[in-house]
């Protein structure tokens, strides 16, 4: 099947540098037009978006929260041997966890999963996840709330983990903090009664980590953690839109792009012309550095640089070698000189 039809039948396209054919321009300028036109709809008010709920929006489905969470696994090990107690694949939201619009309630996200098999039935945990786009000290204390209301209210003794899903500006770490720190150490190890997992998606996650997941997953930590820096996601996110347009051309796709787009235009509400795509020519001829094309420069970049420092290694050692053998400076120079 041509790219063309796999784009006509939204069938997921490879998207590594490696595996990716070229998209037609037709296809192309198509694109960017629907993106400009979903800009301008943001623009105007199209959108029943609150910038406070981004995280329920983007992550209410399951399956997305699933792409989340092992994603952040990768690199913290606490939260891979939670991982490793569930079944993933039972995670479901809980009757606390929506309302008619998916922007409303107690915790951002309310999520139950079963404990894996193996002669344990019937159990499940609790999760708790909280967006905080800024530093709030008090983050544990609020979570205690939901904890509270959420569990102990409705007699459901069971352990609960809290995620707290950041993607603040500022390095932050609220479990970095222990608690009573003023009081004498007796103290200081009385915790909350559930575990928290601290996700920076701001500062955590890597660009190239982002292509293995969902094309929504893709746009959403995209814009979570470009939402501070305006060049930053100018480029990648119009390009993580492209994506989801060429991969996932349905409703679904071009609202989420709508949140997201309405998310980047409360903090930067005057903002519209700089997200919009560039003209069909200039996108066609590659004006910009796509995703692909970034994660292969970074590539090639970092090779060069490493084969620049091992090659001033060697070059220091037979520099050495080569004095050690009464060879002169001068002729060691114009060695070198001749070899470059």
């Amino acid at each position: 099947m041509s790219e063309k039809e796999k784009i006509e039948n939204n069938t997921p396209i490879a998207n590594d540098a490696a595996n990716s054919v070229e998209t037609p321009d037709s296809v192309i300028r198509d694109i960017a037009h629907e993106f400009n036109v979903i800009v301008d709809s943001v623009k105007d008010g199209e959108s029943n978006f609150t910038h406070d709920r981004f995280l329920r929006f983007a992550f209410a489905e399951p399956h997305r929260m699933a792409e989340l969470l092992t994603l952040f696994s990768r690199h913290n090990p606490s939260l891979k041997a939670f991982l490793d107690t569930i079944d993933l694949k039972t995670l479901r939201g809980t009757k606390e966890n929506f309302s008619n619009d998916k922007h409303t309630g107690s915790a951002d996200l309310v999520f139950e999963a079963d404990i894996k098999a193996g002669g344990i039935t019937g159990l499940y945990v609790g999760i708790i996840a909280e967006h905080k786009s800024t530093n709030k000290d008090n983050v544990l204390l609020q979570i205690s709330e939901y904890y509270h209301h959420l569990f102990l209210e409705r007699k459901k003794d069971v352990p609960v983990v809290a995620f707290i899903v950041y993607n603040g500006e500022n390095d932050w770490n609220p479990l970095a903090q222990g608690r009573f720190a003023n009081y004498p150490e007796y103290y200081r190890d009385i915790g909350f009664p559930f575990k928290v997992e601290f996700l920076d998606v701001g500062h955590a996650i890597d660009d190239a980590e982002l292509k293995d997941f969902s094309p929504i997953t893709l746009v959403a930590l995209t814009a979570m953690k470009y939402i501070w820096d305006v060049e930053k996601f100018s480029i990648s996110f119009r390009e993580a839109a492209k994506h989801l347009l060429k991969m996932q051309n349905t409703d679904e796709g071009r609202n989420f792009i709508k949140q997201a787009l309405s998310y980047f235009f409360w903090k930067w509400p005057y903002k519209s012309e700089v997200i919009k795509m560039d003209s069909p020519e200039a996108i066609a001829n590659k004006g910009y550095e796509s995703f692909a094309e970034h994660f292969v420069n970074e590539g090639i970049k970092k090779e060069r640089e490493k084969n620049a420092a091992e090659n001033a290694i060697r070059d220091s050692k037979l520099e050495d070698f080569l004095r050690s053998k009464g060879v002169s400076d001068e002729i060691i120079s114009e060695a070198f000189a001749s070899l470059k």
